[in-house]
């Protein structure tokens, strides 16, 4: 035998030291919190900064896509918004579900509203054409909050996001967004399935992270219920990988960074996307601002 024929000396032990080391992560006793009382109280904005406001198919995407958000409002001096597009699909708990959800935005810094959708009905794409009047009513209860909060951009999944719901609350933000006929910069995120084609990579720092995760855990039940507050670290690091990719093209060198979230970044001028061709990842150091200059 050649000695290239030889394997490489890869002593197995470190490579079990380190697999062992990101298991013991995936069961570190993070605190949740105690059942809430009650809400928190709802911030008040500050009408005179751009508003980012996120339209989120459930209590618990402000956190999890909610980085670009959060840079936006700690570095940029925005407010943001975060509408509670559904309170979950267990009626039991939609009360409980808001009590918490004020309470996740309150570490975040963010604002949040109940838009009142009709009798809370179930956001799937199905209702549009078989309950029109009741998707029409959350339509222009849509508009008007955005009329209300005049965004500066509006976050909302992307068209294939893998959820019923998710998918659901993206046609209902292009269907308000109609409505509303006001030009906005139009963010779309993505968590039950990935976007073909996203054109921004975030960075974000441990204190961004630890941030999303002490807001996330405030959704008390879900997490005990399914500890994905665990994995969150894993996805954002994962998205680094994926939208090195994606973004810049297959093959080259993706950005140094540890955590980061991806998203498709594209101008509505009120009628329809206009699309953003430029492509880019904003690191820690730089500002986001001119991704979003007119």
């Amino acid at each position: 035998m050649h000695s290239g024929d030889r394997k490489q000396d890869t002593p197995q032990a470190s490579f079990d030291a380190y697999v062992e080391a990101f298991q013991e992560l995936l069961h570190a006793p993070l605190p949740i919190p105690q059942a809430f009382e009650g809400p928190c109280p709802i911030r008040e904005i500050d009408a005179g900064k751009p508003v980012a406001l996120i339209v989120s198919p459930h209590p618990d995407d402000e956190c999890i896509v909610g980085g670009l958000p959060l840079r936006l409002h700690r570095e940029a001096g925005y407010e943001v918004v975060n509408v509670a597009a559904t309170l979950g699909s267990n009626v039991a708990r939609r009360e409980e579900r808001w009590i918490e959800l004020t309470h996740a935005c309150g570490e975040l810094g963010f604002a949040t509203v109940d838009p009142d959708f009709a009798g809370q009905l179930p956001l799937h794409l199905a209702r549009r054409t078989s309950e029109p009047d009741s998707w029409g009513r959350d339509v222009a209860r849509l508009a008007q909050v955005f009329e209300q909060f005049r965004p500066a951009l509006v976050l909302c999944p992307h068209g294939a996001d893998g959820s019923a719901t998710h998918i659901g609350t993206h046609t209902l933000t292009f269907d308000a967004l109609q409505a509303y006929g006001k030009p906005t910069w139009l963010v779309q995120s993505e968590f039950w399935g990935t976007m073909a084609s996203p054109n921004l990579l975030v960075e974000l720092s441990v204190g961004d992270v630890s941030t999303l995760l002490r807001a996330l855990v405030c959704h008390r039940k879900e997490v005990e219920r399914n500890p994905y507050h665990l994995k969150l670290t894993s996805w954002l690091a994962d998205s680094v990988r994926r939208g090195g990719e994606t973004i810049f093209g297959a093959g080259l060198e993706p950005p140094s960074f540890d955590f980061g979230a991806v998203y498709r970044v594209d101008r509505w001028n009120g009628k329809r996307i206009e699309s953003r061709e430029s492509r880019c990842a904003i690191g820690l150091a730089e500002s986001l601002l001119p991704v979003f200059a007119q």
